[in-house]
């Protein structure tokens, strides 16, 4: 890097020192830091710069600035290593605590890609939301949940309404939240307790509402009539013409997804050597890395795999060819395929996954659960997984806390054990280990998102991050 910072690098602390840098400027200006040594001396002594001209207009007095043995700026150096450290910290920490601004809060993310910035799991909102492809789900704070499916545009303006700038949406609505409005560019929705659908589209200049039970009003912004009931089963178009302002037509339910997918799904094993299939059609939303893990649940026997693919309509697009075995945590091994998708390869129709079985005992039994992730859960870093985590295992209430210096500890309905005493954890490619002493059994887990720890070698079910 030369003396002077690249415009990127200049824009980029400017934006951080006065405040108006967003999570994405914030992702690139750590990525810099972290990468050249130069990058972080031009923010240290741009911040160095801007504290002392705030002491000076504070003092009135010239700042006076000190050199340390090795020459270095350490009077401000200190205070903005401090600081970057610090907002670094915060950005990587996961989700911000709710704001005064906001109305609504991410609760699932399945296979979103972004335009604009992105918002994690767990995000608070208060104002717009725009995905190129995938399934968000948005919860506001009267309770009403809303499932975007891409490409679709949503602006959350209170704590129980919104505007569909275009795309598809279906609200579920509770008792207690009727009234919920959604604001599209041909007219306004008013729920009265009820799930419905909607369809914006206004380069055609077309708006579909449907009713999936209960009621709805439907007013078309034209002077043409004025707000008109919708029940269950009912749809109407609105075109957007002043002669004919709403036009019944077939619901048809099918064009809507409404609930966000489960990245998990079931398999079993009884010694047959046919390839085992899953329908991932609603998980693959781009292209991209997709990773796929297999767990043991229960059964005397593990379950031996060939090769993961994946296929669109029947014509393979992706495939990971290596043994792996599924069964309890001692012979758990490679039980993870990453299957990437190219550009250009995806396109919407039937996705599945093909496992491949290899040589097994004949009678051969197992069960457990197939769970295709997200390959940024593999940008996890140690950071990340830090803090004290529960589950439920046979209705037992689990606690496991990984501290920062690669200690753990575990609590078994609230009374810590001894069974952590001499293990260690660490992150290697995105999975955390944990290590015992004496022992080559490693547990495995891998971070779905800030709030969800995926076991992948152990018949646990996700645990929930206790903050």
């Amino acid at each position: 890097m030369k003396d002077a910072p690249p415009n990127e690098l200049r824009r980029l602390i400017d934006g951080m020192l006065d405040g108006t840098l967003d999570e994405a400027g914030l992702a690139r200006l750590e990525e810099m830091m972290r990468d050249d040594e130069a990058a972080m001396d031009h923010y240290l002594a741009a911040a160095a710069q801007d504290g002392l001209m705030a002491q000076a207009l504070l003092t009135n007095e010239a700042p006076v600035v000190k050199r340390g043995p090795a020459g270095a700026w350490w009077i401000g150096i200190a205070a903005a290593a401090a600081v970057v450290i610090a907002v670094l910290a915060f950005h990587r920490s996961g989700p911000p605590n709710r704001g005064a601004g906001a109305l609504a809060s991410v609760t699932d993310v399945v296979g979103v890609v972004w335009n604009g910035d992105p918002f994690p799991n767990g995000a608070p909102l208060g104002g717009m939301v725009d995905i190129r492809s995938g399934l968000l789900e948005i919860t506001h704070d009267s309770g009403t949940r809303l499932l975007l499916e891409g490409p679709a545009a949503y602006e959350v303006t209170g704590p129980n309404a919104g505007r569909l700038v275009h795309g598809k949406l279906v609200a579920e609505v509770p008792p207690g939240a009727e009234g919920f409005t959604v604001d599209c560019p041909d007219g306004q929705v008013v729920d009265y307790g009820t799930e419905f659908a909607i369809e914006a589209d206004p380069d055609k200049g077309t708006m579909e509402v449907g009713v999936f039970r209960g009621e709805v009003k439907v007013k078309p912004n034209t002077d043409a009539g004025g707000a008109v009931p919708l029940y269950t089963g009912h749809a109407v178009r609105v075109p957007g013409m002043v002669e004919s302002p709403l036009r019944s037509i077939p619901f048809d339910q099918s064009r809507f997804i409404r609930q966000a997918p489960s990245r998990e799904m079931p398999w079993y094993f009884s010694g047959d050597s046919r390839p085992m299939e899953w329908d991932v059609s609603h998980l693959v939303w781009s292209a991209g890395e997709h990773i796929v893990v297999l767990k043991w649940m229960s059964g005397p026997d593990a379950l031996v795999l060939q090769k993961m693919d994946l296929l669109l309509d029947g014509e393979v697009v992706a495939t990971d060819e290596h043994p792996c075995s599924v069964g309890d945590l001692g012979s758990t091994l490679a039980n993870v395929y990453q299957l990437p998708v190219p550009e250009g390869s995806w396109r919407r129709g039937n996705w599945t996954l093909r496992a491949w079985p290899g040589a097994m005992d004949d009678g051969a039994t197992s069960e457990g659960i197939l769970m295709l992730e997200d390959a940024t859960a593999l940008d996890a870093e140690a950071a990340d997984f830090v803090g004290v985590w529960e589950y439920v295992h046979d209705g037992v209430i689990y606690r496991r806390t990984f501290r920062p210096d690669g200690t753990c500890l575990l609590e078994f309905n609230g009374q810590p054990t001894p069974y952590f005493e001499s293990a260690r954890w660490s992150v290697r490619d995105g999975i955390l280990e944990v290590n015992f002493d004496a022992s080559e059994i490693v547990e495995r887990h891998l971070l779905r998102d800030h709030d969800s720890l995926v076991f992948i070698n152990q018949p646990y079910r996700n645990a929930r991050r206790v903050e």
